[in-house]
């Protein structure tokens, strides 16, 4: 049977495809607005004349390099290119402009391997069992993970505690508008229908984050300050393996929110990245270092963001139900071939199945490769002057604005999040608290009216639900642990002031 999966995965075409679908999806992960989702569909009608696993590998290929893809423009020009790597702007560009654009990729393209071996590893051995201890974890327990989530406000705001969690409280706001997933009426629209679907992540983020940015240089521009100077300084990648692997344990931990998140239906790569993020930060023996330029800050999303991918397919293989929208889309492939997911695929078409699996681990292989090889080309990105670089942020951020949803009210949401995110600097609000809200809003809200339902108003169901109790003992617990440090450095520094 081994011999026949082998077989299987290594034809020339599949190995074809799996290279095709990942430098795919590296590009279009990489252009700001251009999701995961957009990748696939892309690929989708190359599909219809493909056998059912080459097919599968081109589209799963694109999964991967589109994920990974994000973090390229993250890191090199402050705008992620998906939502999932919304985190990796905190250390990623911060280690850009100190002329280690390099590094910050290297560590991005490692933890995204690392994360997606791991979880390809639990989708072959531990698939059955992780998709039953997902369908364990019912509203409550999504409650107390966003709740986990959201405590990453006051990580990210130690310098304005205040300032932090108004910017968290606004995204939450941003999150409510639109129609009510509950009662079905219109909230916070003023009669535009255009709000709907209420704001899009991906268009907030690159207003935020990438127009802001971009007005925050011209201005430089305008008064002289920079001239013709980079975006951020040229820097080649000069760490190591080694450097990179002494944080084996955060990666471990990402991998771990990664499969376990990324097995329940509903969450995604975003809500994992955000939960890396904040628990590395808290774990960390220098959390001061976080949002300052830290190879840590970088590894923990992208790993966690990364190992949602092979955990996004054990609902889907062992259940039949796909894990996030850009499962769906695969399940859409599968079904146009014939293929039926469920747990009965196990015994019906095993060699398939397992074909899918090692292909997954293959693909997550060639990712190192390709990512390796065009290293150097990311990086000479940030050697065009700024006077060049900006216009072309300005048109890639329209254009992913607009095709997400092919409507010019989003490119317009966007220039008003760019001028938003402007004044926000200019006030010292940080702006890393503001999707944190926005993408936990609508999960958090829906979570706990619905408990609150189940339980009739009692909120005590919170508490006596083991999972959910423990979720929110530790949100408690790293809530109050950025001042626990605090007294302890306090103490230190008193008693070694005492022995001199």
């Amino acid at each position: 049977m081994l011999q026949e999966i082998v077989q299987s995965m290594l034809t020339p075409i599949n190995l074809i495809m799996m290279n095709i679908g990942l430098a795919a999806g590296i590009i279009i992960g990489a252009l700001p607005g251009l999701n995961v989702i957009f990748a696939i569909a892309v690929l989708l009608p190359f599909t219809f004349d493909l056998d059912s696993l080459a097919g599968m590998y081109l589209l799963l290929g694109a999964y991967c390099g589109a994920t990974y893809g994000g973090s390229i423009s993250a890191i090199l020009i402050n705008t992620p290119g998906t939502p999932s790597a919304c985190a990796t702007i905190f250390d990623g560009y911060p280690l850009a402009q100190k002329g280690r654009a390099g590094d910050a990729l290297r560590a991005a393209l490692v933890g995204s391997t690392f994360g997606g071996i791991l979880s390809c590893f639990a989708l072959m051995f531990f698939a059955p069992m992780i998709a039953k201890i997902a369908l364990k974890i019912t509203s409550p327990e999504y409650f107390a993970l966003c709740v986990f989530g959201l405590t990453a406000v006051i990580g990210l705001s130690e310098k304005n505690v205040i300032k932090g969690l108004l910017m968290g409280m606004f995204g939450l706001f941003l999150s409510t508008v639109g129609i009510d997933s509950q009662e079905g009426v219109q909230r916070f629209m003023f009669g535009n229908m255009q709000l709907l679907g209420g704001f899009k992540v991906a268009v907030v983020m690159l207003g935020a984050f990438a127009l802001s940015e971009v007005i925050s240089k011209s201005r430089e521009v305008y008064r002289g300050e920079t001239g013709n100077a980079n975006i951020a300084k040229f820097g080649k990648s000069t760490i190591k393996l080694k450097d990179i692997l002494k944080y084996w344990k955060t990666m471990i931990k990402s991998s771990l929110f990664g499969i376990i998140i990324g097995a329940i239906p509903g969450t995604g790569g975003a809500i994992t990245a955000m939960f890396s993020y904040n628990e590395a930060r808290r774990s960390s023996k220098n959390p001061e270092k976080f949002g300052n330029g830290s190879i840590e800050g970088v590894l923990a999303p992208e790993t966690g963001n990364n190992a949602v991918t092979g955990a996004t397919l054990i609902p889907l293989l062992t259940l039949g139900i796909p894990g996030d929208a850009c499962v769906a889309v695969l399940l859409g492939a599968l079904t146009m071939q014939g293929i039926t997911p469920g747990i009965s695929l196990f015994s019906s078409n095993s060699i398939w199945v397992y074909a899918i699996m090692g292909g997954l681990l293959l693909i997550n292989v060639f990712m190192l490769l390709q990512g390796h090889l065009f290293i150097r080309g990311f990086v000479n990105i940030i050697k065009v002057p700024v006077i060049i670089m900006l216009p072309c942020i300005v048109v890639l951020c329209s254009v992913g604005s607009f095709a997400i949803s092919n409507v010019m009210f989003d490119v317009f949401v966007m220039a008003a999040f760019g001028l938003i995110g402007y004044a926000a600097k200019k006030l010292d609000f940080p702006i890393a608290p503001l999707p944190i809200g926005l993408v936990l809003g609508n999960l958090t809200e829906t979570n706990l009216r619905r408990s609150l339902m189940i339980s009739g108003g009692n909120p005590l169901i919170f508490f006596t639900r083991p999972i959910s109790a423990v979720i929110l003992a530790v949100s408690f617990i790293s809530l109050l642990m950025p001042y626990i440090r605090k007294m302890i450095d306090k103490k230190k520094a008193a008693k070694a002031q005492a022995q001199v």
